[in-house]
């Protein structure tokens, strides 16, 4: 940082690149990416999902529950069910499977909105604190928001049926 007299005669005060990072706040991605909060009435069909996913990656937990917590929720209906899948797809929960994708293609259209909401910001869970890394990444969710979008708007009945591979 130096101070310089301007053409008016001034005093301006100039500071560094290096400066100008160390005074910037760190952001944790939730923050990065903006955050939503999760009604509390879809937060209760996505707690028991997320929870054992926390667990897994906390205490080494056994991952096939965190699948079988996951295929608890994608059998109810519902508008508040449609939308705590859509929250899941957020984090990390499925891995390389696919299936949080799949359950969301498969109930079709009516999905969107809920794509919409969720696409561009990180959930927050009421009653719970969940670090930021069981969330996906923005761009990893972005690209599955997108596919599943796409799969939704063409028809398809899930990732499987994409014949772009």
């Amino acid at each position: 940082m130096r101070s310089v007299v301007n053409r008016t005669g001034r005093h301006t005060t100039l500071f560094s690149c290096f400066t100008v990072l160390l005074l910037a706040p760190i952001q944790s991605p939730a923050q990065a990416q903006g955050e939503i909060t999760v009604p509390g009435k879809v937060a209760v069909f996505v707690r028991p999902v997320i929870d054992e996913l926390q667990k897994y990656r906390t205490e080494r937990g056994d991952p096939n529950r965190i699948s079988e917590r996951f295929y608890a929720l994608a059998q109810k209906q519902g508008r508040l069910v449609d939308e705590a899948l859509v929250v899941v797809m957020c984090f990390d929960v499925m891995g390389e499977s696919e299936k949080d994708a799949d359950a969301v293609i498969a109930r079709g259209r009516k999905m969107l909105p809920y794509l919409t909401k969720y696409r561009d910001r990180a959930p927050k869970i009421p009653g719970r604190r969940y670090p930021d890394s069981l969330l996906k990444g923005a761009t990893k969710r972005g690209s599955d928001f997108e596919g599943v979008v796409k799969a939704i708007e063409h028809g398809w009945r899930g990732t499987w049926d994409n014949p772009d591979g």
